[in-house]
């Protein structure tokens, strides 16, 4: 039995929110304040806690307004749209399942139908709604002068009530309503928490200790099951009790003679040692140092989490077992939550859980037995923890909103990202290429670009020379604002959560994965001019000879192929959208990206970064050209007119090195160099 998905409705940030589950480990991502928190909140609520317990924030800001605004509309039966948020899950079982527990969510006995769904709501009925305008009513004629907003805060739980339905699949609209002890006896699940109590700042934690005598009451069902520790204990209760007769004789004496009858008031103080008590009170976690034994909490904060999470796997495993019980049975489904691996911990330390955490569950499962049924759905925002993942496990959660979250399913990329052959036309990848291009979005971003997840907004460069001026740049505009304008307008790029990716000429590849995560992007490319040659092949040239462009990207988001075209859409900020239903980009003045590439400067059209950053600074250059290790034939620089496509093709001998020669004599703070006007534009734009 396993949970494929679940749908959750007016709660807090999450409006709509969708997720699937997979069979093993779900893996949750997103930025802080993405809604991972709420959703693993709302699934404790409903699927963990006996008494779920909600107050008026949890309703989404929308549902809120609902809420209040029925204080001065009374409605009818028929007109009452009850307020509510909710989780709808849907179980799929297969007939190897025994669902003889799970009967109570039948309401079909067709044997092809595998699934089952269950409504949890929580509500504000119609008749309960009455009842509390006439409350309201009641409690303002006392003279107390509180508000509507007041009063519903502080007695939410007074008129709304849980609600627990078994829905027929495929035709909801038939149900029957089930109660919470019907839930638990199916659905079993247990939470890590991010708080894991491993702080050893003051120097005396006992957080592992105190989680190993967790482990043994959890695991152990009766004393009988270790019985040579039975035997040490009964040896050790004879030997203490000999040992307190002569600790306490003076005291015993002492209650005999003071007592009307001696005989009634004479006491034996006796051993008697509790396993429990024992592991409880009297165990002590240490961990080896070469040849020394070393308190628990000379560990750094990163080991104590990881064990910590390790003990704490084993102690929900054993409880969803139900192993400290004889009489119980695990649920037919399991569920474990663990939030936050990463606390503390080192990227190196990250990789490892993640690499191991599939197997270690397996081999859990296994000695469990192969009727025991366990999902993992672990949440994070680690980059690091994200490239050793499986991508297919990723579900990505984002704010639509500053209210509402989305969750987008990476495995959904694919049919996204991979059409049929049927209506490619000749611009568009044919199926093979859209193959390759998933499958190098799928390896490239887990491994390398990870914190594309959590970012949110990417520049995508082009060159080297770029990516080494890039933040530079974005300095010098922040600087420029501030002062300027004489206060922060806005917030600086640097520090915003950018984050940077040379792709070469490549960022096409990434254009339906950018669309997919909805992440404010800046792409930054050349122009790279091209003419046909006698052979029919492209060779590159400056603007004034080129007819078309060699840059996939430029040709990919414009549509266009012809230079004159391009350059005439160029005019205006080129800024699209992406449409969701095609897995197409459109111009749109609202859109996400911007695509980027050199413009007339100085009576100049230049078809590089270095030819547009030469003719923007060829003073600067000029005056610290014999100090720039990167040139070549400098003698160029001092030809009049000045060629700026010669100077960018002859005299920049490494690319990197010339980018370090200009951050080496631009200036403390590279006041002595400008900014190409294109990427000025566009780094305004990206910072708003």
């Amino acid at each position: 039995m396993k949970l494929e998905s679940a749908q959750i409705r007016n709660f807090r940030m999450l409006k709509e929110l969708n997720v699937d589950f997979e069979e093993v480990l779900t893996l949750v991502i997103g930025k802080n304040n993405s809604g991972k928190t709420s959703f693993l909140s709302i699934l404790q609520k409903f699927l963990a806690d006996s008494k779920p317990e909600f107050v008026f924030d949890d309703f989404n800001i929308a549902s809120q307004k609902e809420i209040l605004a029925l204080e001065n509309h009374k409605k009818s039966y028929e007109t009452y749209l009850e307020p509510s948020l909710s989780l709808k899950i849907l179980i799929s079982y297969d007939e190897t399942d025994d669902i003889g527990v799970a009967s109570a969510l039948l309401l079909d006995l067709d044997n092809e139908m595998r699934h089952l769904v269950v409504l949890f709501e929580y509500a504000l009925e119609y008749e309960k709604y009455l009842k509390l305008i006439s409350d309201y009513d009641e409690y303002k004629a006392k003279g107390i002068d509180r508000s509507f907003e007041y009063y519903i805060r502080n007695n939410i739980n007074k008129y709304c009530s849980i609600r627990i339905k078994a829905l027929e699949h495929g035709s909801e609209e038939n149900y029957k309503v089930i109660n919470n002890d019907t839930i638990k006896s199916i659905i079993s699940m247990q939470i890590i928490g991010a708080k894991r109590d491993v702080d050893n700042e003051q120097g005396h934690s006992r957080a592992l200790s105190v989680l190993a005598s967790r482990y043994y009451a959890s695991s152990v069902t009766s004393e009988a099951d270790f019985p040579a520790l039975q035997k040490m204990l009964s040896e050790t209760d004879k030997s203490l009790s000999a040992i307190y007769e002569d600790i306490f004789r003076p005291i015993v004496k002492e209650i005999a003679a003071m007592s009307y009858n001696p005989q009634e008031a004479e006491l034996s103080i006796i051993s008697t040692l509790s396993e429990k008590k024992i592991f409880q009170d009297n165990t002590t976690v240490k961990y080896k140092h070469e040849d020394t034994l070393l308190p628990e909490d000379y560990n750094g904060l990163g080991y104590l989490n990881l064990f910590a999470i390790i003990f704490n796997i084993r102690i929900k495993l054993d409880q969803l077992l139900k192993k400290s019980s004889k009489d119980q049975v695990p649920t037919p489904l399991n569920l474990l939550f663990i939030e936050e691996p990463e606390a503390h911990t080192h990227p190196q330390m990250q990789y490892i859980f993640i690499k191991n955490i599939k197997s270690v569950l397996a081999q859990h499962c296994k000695e469990a037995g192969e009727s025991f049924s366990l999902q993992t759905i672990i949440s994070t925002h680690s980059s690091h923890i994200v490239s050793q993942c499986d991508f297919e496990d990723i579900k990505y959660f984002f704010r639509e909103t500053s209210t509402s979250v989305k969750s987008r399913s990476l495995k959904a990329l694919f049919s996204i990202m991979v059409t049929s052959e049927e209506g490619i036309s000749e611009e568009k990848p044919t199926r093979e290429e859209q193959v390759r291009a998933y499958r190098f979005i799928k390896q490239y971003v887990t491994l390398n670009r990870a914190e594309l997840f959590f970012a949110d907004k990417a520049i995508l460069l082009e060159g080297d020379t770029e990516r080494m001026l890039i933040y530079a740049m974005m300095k010098k505009l922040d600087d420029h604002i501030a002062k300027n304008d004489g206060k922060e307008s806005r917030e600086p790029l640097l520090s915003q959560n950018i984050s940077v990716i040379e792709v070469g000429a490549y960022s096409h590849v990434f254009a339906t994965f950018l669309g997919f995560l909805e992440i404010k992007t800046l792409v930054i490319t050349d122009l790279d001019c091209a003419m046909e040659g006698e052979n029919g092949r492209l060779n590159k040239c400056c603007f004034t000879e080129g007819t078309t462009t060699t840059n996939a990207s430029i040709k990919y988001f414009t549509k266009s192929h012809k230079l004159s075209e391009i350059i005439s859409l160029s005019s205006s900020p080129i800024i699209l959208g992406f449409n969701s239903c095609t897995a197409e980009w459109v111009f749109e003045e609202s859109g996400r990206l911007r695509l980027l590439f050199q413009k007339e400067e100085n009576n100049y059209q230049a078809r590089s970064f270095e030819d547009s950053f030469i003719c923007s600074n060829l003073q600067f250059i000029k005056e610290h050209k014999n100090a720039f290790v990167s040139l070549k034939n400098k003698s160029v620089f001092d030809e009049s007119p000045p060629d700026f496509y010669r100077i960018a093709e002859n005299c920049i001998d490494r690319k990197t090195s010339f980018a370090l020669d200009v951050l080496l004599h631009g200036g403390i703070n590279n006041e002595k160099w400008k900014i190409p006007h294109y990427i000025e534009e566009g780094l305004e734009w990206l910072s708003q």
